[in-house]
């Protein structure tokens, strides 16, 4: 004979189910955890495995340009590797890891549920958008700052002269403030640019992000001072961030212009983002 359930009053009833996790409980999910799962959600797929891959072999590669230029002794610029290493990791293997974990991620993230699970865990969007960011922001930091630490350690380990040690420790602090601020750049600008929009499309605007700036700025160098026109474009505003933390020409003001311009384009990515997954949670319903 089945069995059934009973209410409390004795009358028969639908089978007990698992009563959904209330909103408290959802809203138990921390930041941590939120991260770490974004995080592996950007290192899927055969480009993100490719991309760190080309991050580490860069960084070996600059390694031993470093372990060449100690042996050279005497004049050479050993103190420019760390600097080196932080463009080259930057938009070599980190830039395509974060054009590879970014490109139709909201679309991918709304076809397969991910976008709601996060949505019914933490309720509301908040959770998903610190996730996706965040987790590819750390990945980025890891790949690119992880790179430039190795490449500066060997550096500063091969240094023979007290002088060059000390300059390239210095280097080695702006190398990876350039590393860290373009993970807290790219990240967000990569999805805002590539996530709610076909392949093509995506890297249009990406690339009219990244370059348009870049482009109006050389228009008006000749009528605009070189303080302002460096801040136009993200590459040119992550360049003067290190160099004013670079040996021989610390300017702590530059520093503050350049972090305003890099947080103005963070935050700019983050609400147009912010907008994209409203949208496309509004063609959903």
């Amino acid at each position: 004979m089945a069995a059934s359930t009973a209410s409390p009053g004795g009358t028969s009833g639908a089978p007990l189910r698992p009563a959904p996790p209330s909103s408290s409980a959802r809203g138990r999910v921390g930041l941590v955890a939120l991260i770490a799962l974004g995080a592996s959600l950007a290192r899927r797929g055969a480009l993100a495995v490719l991309s760190m891959a080309i991050s580490a072999l860069t960084a070996v590669a600059l390694a031993v340009v470093a372990l060449a230029f100690a042996r050279r002794g005497g004049d050479a610029p050993i103190d420019s590797v760390p600097i080196l290493a932080s463009s080259a990791i930057a938009w070599g293997g980190g830039f395509l890891h974060a054009v590879s974990a970014s490109a139709t991620a909201i679309r991918r993230d709304r076809a397969d549920g991910i976008r709601h699970l996060f949505v019914t865990r933490t309720t509301s969007l908040r959770g998903y958008l610190v996730a996706r960011v965040g987790g590819l922001a750390l990945v980025l930091a890891a790949a690119v700052g992880g790179g430039t630490l190795l490449v500066s350690a060997v550096a500063v380990l091969a240094a023979t002269q007290t002088h060059a040690v000390l300059r390239t420790v210095h280097a080695t602090l702006s190398a990876v403030a350039y590393a860290l601020a373009f993970a807290a750049v790219i990240a967000p600008v990569a999805f805002a640019a590539l996530g709610a929009r076909t392949r093509f499309s995506g890297y249009l605007v990406l690339l009219l992000i990244l370059v348009g700036p870049e482009l109006a700025a050389n228009m008006l160098s000749s009528s605009l001072p070189s303080e302002v026109t460096e801040l136009f474009a993200i590459p040119s505003a992550l360049a003067a961030l290190r160099s004013s933390l670079a040996p021989g020409s610390v300017d702590p003001l530059r520093l503050l212009r350049a972090l305003v311009a890099l947080a103005i384009f963070a935050g700019t990515a983050l609400v147009f983002l912010r907008r994209d997954v409203l949208v496309a949670g509004t063609e959903d319903a």
